[in-house]
């Protein structure tokens, strides 16, 4: 300090003192500046993802309603319908469904509001370890490269639903040592949060252990350690309260057996199916789908910064705090998407906050090197601007999908041969030549249909996947498959004639194609078909238009019982 500073009085040596430290500029810390910023944000994914509400249902999602609208009619998850998936996504599409109704629309209205809040969890959450700004950049980013269709995240997927319960727990966590008041209660509610992320899929089980490791970690710095006992205890009973609550409810709807055989006996096999060795080039598959190169750069740039943000947890003098805490996050977050090793891309979803926290953590080192290194605060304008360079050259790129294209064709774009869009025609011409009482098989896995027809389907098998996976459950599944669609005699039976609808291994148990055949030729006839093309959406054709249209080689055959003939 100049002699000319010593002279001044005390308040005024504060004063310059203050000014020469130059410290963040007020506008990046005003609340209704931050708040403007994040509604910015919202709205952009809320627009995108209000134009693509009609986006037809994908497999996982025709699970999913299908199930869903199961529960509402008082039918126990794996009675009616076999998935290995715990029942959480199931009820938070009846709940989604009662709300907003049984539609794609209402679905992906739900979707959307879980989005959001989503955002604001991320945004809060991230205000813990970082300034505010940097907090908007963690929620922008989860909410805007969400809506990438490389992570398939216009479907209604099981993992949003993770990361919307593992975020609020978390946040209810990390407020267990802010309040002594109420703090047992944050650690029972977090502890309850963590479980129904785990009861939505499988995979959210690792965000339980973020839960304990904050726990412990708080608590081992701050004395007594009995309270830090109590925490836990608390924290693990709000855990086991769902899965009890769970267990139970199968136990007493008699349906237990089925329930326990699909998500842990079969489970096991299925896990099994991608060995370790294979494990890295899964993940190689992966990362490419994610960062595919007509996404645009800026995604897959904002991919990469997450990357090099790593190091800047250590360097960022203000987290050292927390760096474990942060780490863990990071590290538990990741292991969300190992299970299987399939690394499909919406399975990315559960590791996309971590992602959007470690933008967040480069752009605010940045921040934090501009005030006090170079004395120059006003250069986090030229910081903000390049994140909104990268973000919005991904939008741009993907504006035709989210924004413009009509969102049957998006789907056609983004699945191919995959019938998603073709599958509402087919429901309906299903619907309009049945009764409420009449059944349908489909031989494939396209659970979809039975939803959008608003028909039972004849087996409990909605997936054939299982079946013709290298697992010695595999000839009993068959058996029973065929077994309950003889004895249901379903008025329409599909065959799914496309590879995605298999994915049937070259040395599989063949019992159900034969039995198939057989069953096919003595009861049923032909009636319509549908052509499953890559880059044009296909109608059905009756008996009368058999001729007017070459068949593809991939495509949907529609048969019915005992010559019946349907209504055109």
């Amino acid at each position: 300090m100049t002699k000319k500073h010593q002279n001044l009085p005390k308040s005024n040596q504060k004063q310059v003192k203050s000014k020469e430290i130059k410290p963040i500029p007020s506008l990046f810390e005003n609340n209704t500046f931050i708040y403007v910023l994040l509604g910015i944000a919202a709205l952009i994914v809320l627009i995108a993802r209000l134009h693509l509400l009609s986006f037809p249902f994908e497999r996982d999602e025709g699970e999913y309603a299908y199930m869903g609208k199961l529960l509402l009619e008082g039918h126990p998850p794996y009675s009616l319908a076999y998935n290995m998936k715990l029942p959480g996504t199931y009820f938070m599409y009846a709940l989604i469904m009662t709300i907003f109704g049984k539609s794609i629309v209402g679905v992906h209205l739900g979707l959307c509001l879980i989005i959001i809040a989503s955002m604001f969890l991320v945004f809060f959450i991230s205000k813990t370890f970082i300034t505010k700004i940097g907090s908007v950049i963690a929620a922008a980013s989860y909410g805007i490269m969400g809506t990438s269709w490389t992570l398939l995240g216009q479907a209604a997927h099981a993992t949003h639903f993770v990361v919307f319960f593992a975020l609020l727990a978390i946040y209810m966590v990390m407020q267990v040592h802010k309040s002594e008041k109420y703090k047992f209660l944050w650690c029972f509610f977090s502890g309850l949060s963590f479980s129904l992320a785990f009861i939505c899929k499988q995979s959210g089980l690792s965000y339980v252990f973020f839960g304990f490791t904050v726990l412990i970690f708080k608590g081992y710095n701050q004395k007594p350690i009995s309270d830090m006992v109590k925490n836990l205890s608390i924290f693990s009973l709000g855990f086991i309260v769902p899965v009890l609550i769970m267990l139970l409810y199968f136990y007493f709807s008699g349906n237990f057996d089925k329930f326990w055989f699909w998500t842990v006996k079969y489970l096991s096999k299925y896990s099994g199916q991608v060995t370790l060795s294979d494990a890295p080039m899964m993940f190689k598959l992966g990362i490419g789908k994610i960062t595919a190169n007509y996404t645009s750069v800026g995604y897959t740039a904002l991919w990469v910064v997450s990357i090099i943000g790593i190091p800047f947890i250590f360097i960022n003098k203000s987290l050292a705090q927390n760096k474990i805490i942060i780490l863990s996050f990071i590290f538990f977050s990741f292991l969300t998407i190992i299970p299987g090793f399939y690394f499909r891309e919406h399975y990315f979803i559960t590791f996309l906050p971590a992602v959007s926290f470690l933008i967040a953590v480069f752009f605010e080192f940045f921040n934090r090197f501009f005030i006090d290194k170079l004395k120059t605060p006003n250069l986090i304008f030229l910081n903000i601007f390049i994140f909104l360079l990268l973000i919005g050259s991904g939008v741009k790129a993907n504006k035709e999908y989210l924004f413009k294209l009509d969102p049957k064709m998006s789907c056609k774009y983004v699945y191919g041969t995959n019938p998603f869009v073709e599958s509402v025609e087919i429901a309906q011409f299903l619907e309009n030549n049945t009764t409420v009482d009449d059944k349908i098989a489909i031989l494939g896995s396209e659970p979809q249909i039975c939803f959008y027809a608003n028909r039972y389907s004849a087996t409990g098998y909605i997936y054939t996947y299982n079946l013709v996976e290298i697992h010695s459950y595999a000839l009993s599944m068959q058996k029973e498959m065929a077994g309950e669609i003889e004895a249901n005699k379903p008025k329409y039976l599909l065959y799914i004639n496309i590879t995605s609808s298999w994915l049937g291994h070259s040395n599989c148990e063949s019992f159900i194609f034969n039995w198939a055949d057989d069953y096919i030729k003595k009861y049923y006839k032909l009636v319509a078909y549908c052509n499953a093309l890559p880059d044009k959406i296909s109608s059905l054709k009756t008996s009368d238009q058999f001729n007017s249209e070459q068949k593809s080689e991939e495509l949907i055959y529609i048969f019915v019982r005992n010559l019946e003939q349907p209504k055109i």
